[in-house]
């Protein structure tokens, strides 16, 4: 089918253009700002401008589209949006999301994301369209670390390595908190185990000895990842994870103490963290813990087996 447009990469000349386009739901300023750091990002090149897709027709530029390849076989997309009063913009949308998808599989990815503001969830019915599902919402939460006597109550029967001193004993009980798990299952057995890693080793400053495996009475029970952010000066729980026969034991709120622990210890200001909205027991007990929402995005998954 013989379309009145045409898509491919945008040019240094059509960049800006691109991004005020795809941010023209935002108020002037704020648009201007996302576009400013957007052409931050391509010159810094920690955006691949290959990735910043325009559909083209004789009225000009109608359309953009984002999509960026992260470590770990996973992408990154940003909505595509079409120009008011294009009489093909579901056309455009279509072909924006498949050649974004298309480019992002050429690049190693199993799986892409799109995440969004409860307010702009709107825009994800072109990926619905196109193979992607809103499968949730992820809260945000952070805690100042204002630690308080009883978290601490009792006495610790977590022991703790590192990865580095047991890689494989790691791997295999971060591959075994999967199951069953309440955080995003879609992807549960997607990736392979190096990718999954990478993937968690690319989210901000990681050390080695932020990488936890516990041991609850000699055997292996759950893994912690922290990593840094430095530009907001916080700690990040990246992953936290117990394995089936260790829940409901207290492994969980264990390993979130020493998370905790280890955070203040550094004197950093905060400790934040993800959950799937659809994991309950876990949202709970990070509330239980001291932990406020401070943030929620809706998630467009899709999946490449």
């Amino acid at each position: 089918m013989t379309h009145p447009f045409t898509i491919a990469p945008a040019n240094p000349d059509q960049q800006a253009a691109a991004f005020r386009l795809l941010f023209a739901h935002l108020t002037s300023r704020d648009c201007e700002a996302r576009v400013a750091n957007a052409l931050n990002l391509i010159q810094t090149r920690e955006l691949d401008p290959a990735g910043v897709l325009v559909a083209q027709a004789d009225a000009g530029l109608v359309g953009a589209m984002i999509s960026v390849p992260a470590p770990g076989a996973s992408g990154l997309i940003w909505p595509p949006r079409c120009a008011a009063g294009f009489p093909q913009a579901c056309e455009v949308e279509d072909a924006l999301v498949q050649q974004s998808a298309s480019w992002l599989r050429t690049h190693g990815a199993k799986l892409a994301q799109s995440l969004m503001i409860p307010e702009e969830a709107a825009m994800g019915a072109p990926l619905e369209r196109n193979g992607f599902a809103h499968v949730t919402a992820l809260w945000y939460l952070r805690h100042p670390l204002q630690l308080t006597a009883d978290q601490f109550a009792g006495t610790p029967h977590l022991a703790y390595t590192t990865h580095d001193e047991e890689p494989d004993v790691f791997q295999q009980t971060l591959l075994r908190t999967y199951e069953q798990s309440q955080d995003c299952p879609e992807v549960t057995g997607v990736r392979t185990m190096e990718e999954v890693i990478a993937g968690h080793r690319a989210q901000g400053v990681c050390h080695p000895h932020q990488w936890l495996l516990a041991r609850w009475k000699g055997d292996p029970a759950g893994v912690l990842i922290l990593s840094e952010t430095p530009e907001s000066g916080s700690w990040d729980v990246s992953y936290v994870g117990v394995v089936p026969e260790a829940r409901r034991h207290g492994v969980g709120r264990e390993l979130m103490c020493k998370a905790m622990h280890e955070a203040r210890t550094a004197r950093t200001r905060e400790l934040t963290l993800s959950v799937d909205a659809r994991n309950q027991p876990a949202f709970d007990l990070y509330r239980r813990l001291g932990f406020k929402p401070f943030d929620r995005r809706e998630v467009f998954l899709a999946v490449w087996r």
